[in-house]
């Protein structure tokens, strides 16, 4: 049984603009994106490929694909048939409806294989078509696989990056390349979490189910710990989706002894009032970073497959997990990978934390100097990019 994707209502002409998101982080800068480019195209056709978020942005919503977001070695093979299918989809919806532009996000292991197919059946730019391809987010080139960079330039019309020291990584190449910041570093972005004297302690297992499912049961464990030398702990979780609620609260189910004391909420509620914590626990990931951001003092596991693992250590070769720790260059958050994930050791680092909030002030404010604002916004840098390319046509 093949994979469908809903058709499009026949538009009176092109479709002018694609997004394409496999994952919650993706989405939502995708609906970010989407809303930004429809300010500055005022009746752009565009089509979106995502999650939550660019469903509710305004644009024709196609699949939810950042419903099936999948991390590892293991957890791609276990869904094998379905990013076959779906790859296979998504290719025969491009060739049949030929937007002016698609626009990848993130996800470079499924994206760029998309982009090289559609160049070798002559549909992209860069294999002789007329639909120009672009990609926000760039694969990390800097922390494995640098020669990466150029396949990537090979079938893409441009690139957005999130961090000023990414552009450097594709000099070397004929890719258009442009820096337009971190979202965190918007000032009309909300965050979600923010820091609460005497708050809750937030857990963040991540947005993908295999990684919640690895990483929730030692959260769960370490808050009972905190839980019982101190009555006065309640944990918070905040959720992307109504799956990822589900897997939650079948591992609280698990814990009756402090099952009212942990909060499961839509991460969506942190967008009308920012969440306060006291500590975080949480996920190697984009929170990670958004919580260093808050001043947030906190812990970073991961675990994963084994066999995600034992790969990744001969692959990747940077010193830390951690975004913040990554751009700071030093380990303002503790990591712990693998079997070094001790519900015990966990526990007392945190409370070590308690009454450090002081030094991750400092550790915020260091993070925002990191990430100053990009030469535009990435719906600005869409929109030129493309008239670039519609010039080039005539």
């Amino acid at each position: 049984m093949g994979l469908a994707i809903a058709p499009l209502p026949e538009p009176p002409g092109r479709v002018d603009l694609l997004v394409m998101a496999a994952e919650c982080s993706g989405d939502e800068l995708g609906a970010l994106l989407i809303r930004e480019y429809a300010e500055l195209n005022p009746g752009a056709a565009i089509c979106a490929i995502g999650g939550g978020a660019m469903r509710r942005c305004g644009a024709q919503f196609l699949f939810p694909l950042a419903d099936h977001a999948a991390m590892g070695i293991w957890e791609v093979l276990r869904q094998g048939m379905f990013f076959y299918r779906f790859f296979h989809a998504a290719v025969d919806w491009i060739c049949r409806h030929r937007p002016k532009k698609v626009c990848f996000i993130d996800s470079p292991a499924l994206h760029l294989r998309l982009a090289q197919r559609l160049a070798k059946l002559g549909i992209s730019h860069r294999g002789g078509g007329d639909v120009y391809l672009y990609h926000y987010v760039a694969p990390q080139v800097w922390a494995w696989k640098p020669e990466r960079r150029f396949a990537v330039a090979r079938h893409l019309d441009g690139l957005a990056v999130l961090f000023p020291f990414e552009v450097a990584s594709f000099a070397d190449t004929d890719l258009p390349t442009t820096c337009v910041g971190h979202p965190f570093s918007r000032r009309d972005r909300l965050s979600p979490v923010c820091y609460e004297e005497n708050g809750r302690i937030l857990l963040l297992p991540g947005s993908r189910r295999a990684t919640v499912r690895h990483n929730f049961p030692p959260m769960m464990a370490t808050f009972s710990r905190l839980a019982e030398e101190n009555s006065s702990f309640e944990a918070i979780c905040p959720y992307p989706t109504d799956e990822i609620q589900a897997i939650l609260e079948q591992h609280i189910d698990r814990h009756p002894r402090i099952a009212e004391r942990i909060h499961p909420v839509p991460i969506a509620d942190g967008l009308l009032r920012p969440i306060g914590a006291q500590l975080a626990l949480v996920c190697a990931g984009t929170m990670s970073l958004q919580c260093a951001l808050e001043g947030i003092p906190g812990v970073v596991i991961c675990r994963v497959n084994p066999l995600t693992y034992a790969i990744g250590r001969r692959l990747v070769r940077v010193p830390f997990l951690a975004m913040a720790n990554l751009l700071l260059g030093y380990e303002c958050y503790p990591e712990y990978v693998q079997g070094a994930v001790q519900p015990a050791v966990l526990a007392e680092q945190l409370v070590r934390f308690i009454h450090g909030r002081r030094e991750f002030a400092e550790v915020s404010r260091e993070l925002h100097r990191h990430l100053r604002s990009g030469d535009m916004t990435p719906g600005e840098w869409l929109s030129r990019a493309a008239q670039a390319g519609i010039e080039e046509g005539e």
